[in-house]
């Protein structure tokens, strides 16, 4: 599809934030909750993976109100950055320095959400898109919530263990 106007490029972004959302949900979040040994930080992934099953459907209402089909655009930086914490994960043995690794990465995948999502918000305000906009907010704060969540796990919890972990070596 050639990208004519805001509203193209606008429906064209909710299309790459869709296919991230569901991605997460089918298998980044489960994958990464399953290889998290903190107690603290398998907790706050549940409870993130509950929150974007929430942004599916919202997506799902956002595409309803602008009358865009709800359909995924391949999302290939979604891809690549999945890839790379896969990878790493592969790597490091079950520890708090996987852990790390962990944070690391959804830190990663929650700043591209919160740069997708303060983009769509500003489009859906400037289309006059009212009920979008206040949708696609409340996952942009949930999306920077997240972030601030794992930061403060990864500098109070698991930083600290996986430094230990490493002088225990």
């Amino acid at each position: 599809m050639k990208i004519e106007n805001l509203r193209d490029l606008f429906v064209t972004e909710l299309c790459y934030a869709y296919d991230c959302e569901q991605k997460l949900v089918k298998k980044g979040l489960p994958t990464m909750i399953e290889s998290a040994t903190s107690p603290e930080l398998r907790r706050a992934l549940d409870q993130h993976l509950q929150e974007t099953r929430n942004h599916v459907s919202r997506l799902e209402r956002v595409f309803s109100i602008v009358g865009a089909d709800a359909k995924t655009k391949d999302n290939d930086i979604l891809d690549e950055l999945t890839s790379a914490a896969k990878d790493m994960i592969g790597d490091i043995d079950a520890s708090y320095l996987r852990d790390a690794a962990l944070i690391v990465g959804g830190n990663k995948v929650e700043h591209y959400e919160m740069a997708v999502y303060g983009s769509l918000v500003s489009f859906a305000q400037q289309l006059g898109y009212t009920e979008a906009a206040t949708l696609l907010q409340q996952t942009l704060n949930e999306e920077k919530a997240a972030d601030a969540k794992l930061t403060q796990i990864g500098e109070t919890a698991v930083n600290p263990q996986a430094s230990t972990e490493r002088r225990a070596a």
